[in-house]
């Protein structure tokens, strides 16, 4: 008979947390102990690893961060601004014991409600929001991935070629801040205040820096027309964060962008690159994922609110006003505003 025990574990503190989510073939950079450091520094999030373990053998986890908010309140998100990121266990059983403890804890810490991102487990629970997600088995075999590519993409893979586009590929802190250039500009077209530089530092010196990820950028002749950022943990690849210069769309850059991206995790040996997710309302964005040969599937997720004692809906609002406003400030005080929001938004 199973002796089944759930610890509540750092795993800023534990590196056998790190050890064994290694060697699990669901594993993505956000179960990592890598992306817990790059929450703590950038945003003082508190990481809470729920393990389970059987008579004192690893065999399950779910991880949380604690958000402490004083203007959006106290939390757990499993996990905050990854995409998704469900627990890595043997089967239901151990899942439901590993969501007990974390409902239990978030009582007696008085949290606001839980959120599950892409938690496979709860799908006959209500969904609080719905996403729409790509997934790219990967090859080493670039014939047979072109070959499942659909062929007005191909067609522009090769027009990039003809404009003069290049793609360079690198892992340096200058190569990510020319990505958190554009990326800021990108931000303020849609309607967005960027992430803080100081995250983009923290996510090169921990992640990037130390292997776990790279940059892209696609360049004609001197400019920097577009560029995206992978990460990438155990056998699976994300493409986390792009960004472009509307003004050279016609060139095509983000296609070869995407194709050097998918070329590379193929080459190192990754199984599957994920496309992030995808409100479903972007037909545009849609339309391009829709491209590469992956599969789609919806990604839910989940809150749990404490005060009523049951998983809800989102709630909707409309942001297109704030947007609209957004839009028309300098990128200096959309970063400054980044800077304030970004640590009561996890």
């Amino acid at each position: 008979m199973a002796n089944l025990t759930v610890k509540l574990i750092d795993p800023l503190k534990d590196a056998g947390v790190s050890h064994w989510l290694e060697r699990c073939r669901e594993t993505t950079i956000f179960h990592s102990a890598s992306w817990a450091r790059l929450m703590v520094d950038s945003y003082g999030y508190h990481p809470l690893y729920f393990m389970l373990y059987d008579s004192g053998t690893c065999r399950g986890c779910l991880p949380v961060m604690e958000v402490d908010s004083v203007f959006t309140g106290k939390r757990g998100v499993c996990l905050s601004f990854a995409d998704y990121c469900g627990a890595i266990v043997e089967g239901v059983d151990d899942f439901a014991l590993l969501l007990q403890a974390v409902l239990d804890y978030g009582r007696s810490r008085r949290w606001r409600y839980a959120e599950f991102r892409g938690e496979a487990r709860l799908v006959n629970e209500r969904a609080s929001e719905v996403y729409a997600h790509h997934l790219i088995e990967l090859s080493p075999d670039e014939e047979l991935m072109l070959s499942r590519l659909r062929k007005s993409t191909a067609r522009s893979i090769h027009k990039a070629v003809k404009e003069g586009v290049t793609v360079a590929i690198g892992t340096s802190l200058q190569e990510t801040l020319e990505y958190y250039r554009l990326h800021c500009l990108t931000r303020r077209r849609q309607g967005l205040p960027p992430q803080p530089r100081r995250f983009f530092v923290n996510l090169h010196h921990h992640l990037i820096g130390r292997g776990l990820g790279f940059t892209a950028i696609a360049r004609q002749g001197d400019a920097t027309v577009a560029g995206v950022v992978c990460l990438h943990f155990g056998m699976n690849a994300i493409y986390k964060y792009g960004a472009s210069d509307i003004e050279q769309q016609q060139l095509r850059a983000n296609n070869l962008l995407f194709w050097e991206l998918i070329k590379k995790c193929g080459r190192d040996g990754f199984r599957f690159l994920s496309l992030g997710r995808t409100d479903p309302k972007n037909e545009g964005l849609l339309n391009f994922k829709n491209g590469w040969g992956g599969n789609m599937s919806d990604l839910n997720y989940y809150r749990y609110d404490f005060t009523s004692g049951s998983f809800v809906a989102g709630e909707v609002t409309n942001l297109e006003p704030y947007r609209q406003l957004l839009r028309k400030l300098p990128v200096p005080l959309l970063r400054a505003l980044g800077t304030l929001a970004y640590r009561h938004l996890g």
